[in-house]
C-alpha cells in the first residue's frame, strides 16, 4: 500500500511529486523517531537494506550501489576491510622496471578491535584445529594451523559479539570464502554456495561447541543481499529466536 508523504495531499502522491508541489507544501522527510530507533539495531538495519534492494533494486549491481552509498561494509561478513593490494590507495607509479633496495614504507595509524584470545584458542581446541566447512587440518611450522572466524563480523556495520557462539574454526581458504559471502550455512546446518551449485554438505560441529543460529541467519542475509537474488529465490532463513544451537 502506498503511504502519503507527510505534508502533501494524498491525491498528489500517486506519482512522483514535482518540485513545485514540494516547494508549495514543504513536506516532512525522513523516518519517524520510532523507526529511526529500530534502525540503530544492526540486525534490523541489514534486514531493511536487503528488503529495499529486493523490492526496488532487483536489477542493480548491489555491491557497486552499496559502495556508492557508503555501505561498503555490507559487502563482506567482516565489515569494513582493507582494500585488496591492487586497489590500495597509496601512491604508485606506472614504471614497472625492477627496483633496487627494500620496498618503501609509510607510517599509518589505525584502530583495531581487541579479540578475546582465550575464545580463539577455545574454538580451535573444540574443533581440533580442523576446518568445520571442508574438514582440512593444516600444519604450519610443524604445528596445527586453523583460523577462528566470526560468523557476524565484529567491525562496522555488523557489530557482532566476541563470543564462542559467534565463532567457527576454519582453514584459510574457507575463511576467505565465508567472509567474502561465497558460502553460507543454511537453516538445516548445510554449507551451500551462494552463487554456485556446489553440492551442500553438513557443517562439522563438535557437540560441545554452541553456535547461535541468529548469527548464521545474519550471515545468510548478507549473502542474500550481495547475491542479488529475486525475492522468490531468496536464501531461506528463519526468524531469530533467543539462544542458539547446541
Amino acid at each position: 500500500m502506498r503511504r502519503p508523504v507527510q505534508g502533501i495531499p494524498a491525491e498528489l502522491t500517486e506519482a512522483m511529486p514535482k518540485l513545485g508541489i514540494l516547494d508549495a507544501h514543504h513536506p516532512r522527510a525522513g523516518f519517524k523517531e520510532e523507526f529511526a530507533g529500530l534502525l540503530h539495531d544492526p540486525v534490523t538495519r541489514l534486514d531493511a537494506i536487503a528488503t529495499l534492494c529486493e523490492t526496488y533494486l532487483r536489477d542493480v549491481d548491489r555491491q557497486t550501489l552499496l559502495a556508492r552509498l557508503g555501505l561498503a561494509g555490507y559487502t563482506t561478513a567482516g565489515g569494513l576491510a582493507s582494500l585488496p593490494e591492487d586497489e590500495n590507495t597509496g601512491t604508485g607509479t606506472a614504471d614497472h622496471t625492477r627496483a633496487t633496495g627494500p620496498a618503501p614504507r609509510r607510517d599509518t595509524t589505525r584502530s583495531v578491535i581487541v579479540r578475546d584470545a582465550a575464545l580463539v584458542r577455545k574454538v580451535k581446541e573444540l574443533e581440533g584445529d580442523r576446518c568445520q566447512i571442508c574438514g582440512t587440518a593444516l600444519r604450519h611450522l610443524n604445528r596445527p594451523y586453523s583460523q577462528a572466524a566470526h560468523i557476524r563480523g565484529l567491525g562496522s556495520p555488523h557489530h557482532g559479539p566476541d563470543e564462542l557462539q559467534n565463532l567457527l574454526c576454519l582453514c584459510a581458504n574457507c575463511h576467505v570464502l565465508f567472509d567474502g559471502l561465497e558460502i553460507h550455512v543454511d537453516p538445516d546446518g548445510l554449507v551451500r554456495g551462494t552463487r554456485d551449485t556446489r553440492i551442500p554438505h553438513p557443517l562439522r560441529r563438535a557437540p560441545s561447541h554452541p553456535i547461535d543460529e541468529a548469527h548464521l541467519a545474519y550471515h545468510r542475509n548478507l549473502c542474500r543481499l550481495n547475491a542479488g537474488e529475486p525475492a522468490a529465490d531468496r536464501l531461506d532463513f528463519p526468524q531469530q529466536t533467543p539462544g542458539g544451537l547446541t
